[in-house]
């Protein structure tokens, strides 16, 4: 029986692409999205808070094409992060899901004070939050996934895991037998896709 529905949250329900890349392109006058990146998913293996990594990645891509890093930009960076929008259909499909009295956790690789910028204003839509903050672990470490749902008090046979990422959540998800379910954002392939939040009701009655 699934008791709760877990989302990644920065690219699934927020559209972090749009709040990193403003401050990328006003900083280096270009966009160096997929390198940016790049940078980060090689400083999630670290234990430093996701703030830091930002500003370091930013910091490394500034080197890397002869411009001058400032402080002042690596804290732009992490306000515009924590900023990022939701997409149009995550407050809509968040309410339904509540309707349907299921309950929803997220799994973030964030901090606890970042998160709570993003999530204002629809915090009575969320039951559980668990960061790396809170377990240690960045995703994809499979860590990160047992160890917030230990915090949640569920089994992962009661969870389904919903993302638009295979490399940071989907992979490791059903690695560790978890169900999961791609949001379509980015088009990546998955088995079991949707193209927004309001279809995800449909495919979880037939998980």
């Amino acid at each position: 029986m699934i008791k709760l529905i877990t989302f990644d949250c920065y690219g699934t329900l927020f559209d972090w692409i749009y709040g990193i890349k403003s401050v990328i392109n006003y900083v280096l006058g270009k966009d160096y999205l997929d390198e940016f990146f790049h940078l980060e998913r090689e400083e999630l293996v670290t234990r430093k808070p996701y703030s830091q990594i930002l500003k370091l990645c930013l910091r490394k891509l500034c080197r890397a094409h002869g411009v001058r890093y400032e402080e002042r930009y690596g804290n732009a960076l992490i306000i515009s992060f924590a900023k990022s929008p939701p997409f149009p259909d995550t407050v809509p499909g968040l309410t339904l899901l509540k309707e349907e009295g299921l309950n929803v956790g997220i799994i973030s690789n964030t901090e606890r004070k970042l998160i709570k910028i993003t999530l204002a204003g629809i915090e009575h839509l969320i039951d559980y939050i668990v960061t790396s903050e809170d377990t240690g672990y960045y995703k994809p470490s499979h860590k990160a996934f047992t160890e917030a749902l230990k915090l949640m008090g569920v089994d992962k046979s009661e969870v389904v895991h919903v993302s638009a990422y295979p490399y940071y959540d989907l992979i490791p998800a059903r690695e560790l037998g978890i169900r999961t379910v791609m949001i379509d954002r980015y088009g990546f392939k998955w088995d079991i896709k949707v193209k927004n939040l309001e279809e995800l009701i449909r495919v979880i009655n037939k998980l």
